[in-house]
C-alpha cells in the first residue's frame, strides 16, 4: 500500500473516483477505517484513524468467467490517509460532504420485486 495521502490529496483523489465509477454503468468503491494503533504505555489515549477507498477492481481472475475473459489492462485504485484524534470532527465534516457529493448518480433500488416475492411467499403460506 502506498504511503497515506495529505488529506487535501486524499478528498480529490476520493472525489475523482467516485465521479469516474458513477459515471461507469456498474463499479464500485470500498470505504474502510480502522484505528491505528501504535505500541505506546500510555493506552488512555484515542488512536488516530487509518482511512482506506479503494475501487473494485481486483487483479484476481473470476474462476468462472476466466476463460472466456480477457486480461484487464486496469490495475485496482487504493487510496489512505491517516486522522489524527484531534483532527477528527472536521476531518469527517469534509469526508461526508465529498461522500454525498459522489453518490449522486448512484441508482435508487427497485424495491418492487422484492414485495412481489414477500407477498406470493406470505400467500402460498396462508393458504396451507
Amino acid at each position: 500500500m502506498p504511503a497515506p495521502l495529505s488529506h487535501d490529496a486524499f478528498f480529490s483523489s476520493l472525489s475523482d473516483l467516485l465521479t469516474k465509477t458513477s459515471q461507469k454503468s456498474r463499479g464500485s468503491v470500498t470505504l474502510t477505517q480502522k484505528p491505528l494503533l501504535h505500541p505506546t504505555p500510555d493506552s488512555s489515549s484515542k488512536p488516530s484513524i487509518l482511512i482506506r477507498a479503494t475501487d473494485g477492481n481486483t487483479n484476481a481472475p473470476n474462476p468462472k468467467t476466466h476463460k472466456v475473459e480477457k486480461k484487464k489492462s486496469s490495475s485496482k485504485v487504493k487510496l489512505s490517509t491517516v486522522a489524527a484524534p484531534e483532527e477528527l470532527d472536521a476531518f469527517y465534516a469534509r469526508y461526508a460532504e465529498v461522500c454525498k457529493a459522489g453518490m449522486t448518480g448512484l441508482k435508487k433500488r427497485d424495491r418492487k420485486k422484492g414485495k412481489a416475492k414477500a407477498k406470493g411467499g406470505a400467500a402460498k403460506g396462508a393458504k396451507a
